[in-house]
């Protein structure tokens, strides 16, 4: 399993259009991807499951990604949070 702590820079943190760009990042890989906030994990492939996060600009939360091409998903989920996703 891959792990990486990141802090959500986007101005809506992870709704809407946000949640939906990070679903489509996460969907490009074949490995499990969520994500960890304050304990609870939430699934990254799911727009529900993104949403229950509550997550907001400031946030930190850590991506756990398990499975055959784990490294390269842990890698494009965190430079896509990191990038503020165009906000």
């Amino acid at each position: 399993m891959t792990k990486k702590k990141v802090t959500v820079v986007a101005k809506t943190g992870l709704h809407a259009r946000p949640a939906n760009m990070l679903i489509k990042e996460a969907q490009r890989y074949q490995s499990t991807v969520e994500i960890a906030v304050d304990g609870n994990i939430f699934d990254a492939k799911s727009l529900l499951g993104i949403l229950a996060a509550g997550v907001n600009c400031g946030m930190e939360i850590e991506i756990l990604c398990n499975g055959p091409d784990e490294a390269a998903a842990c890698e494009g989920i965190t430079k896509l949070i990191e990038s503020g996703m165009n906000e």
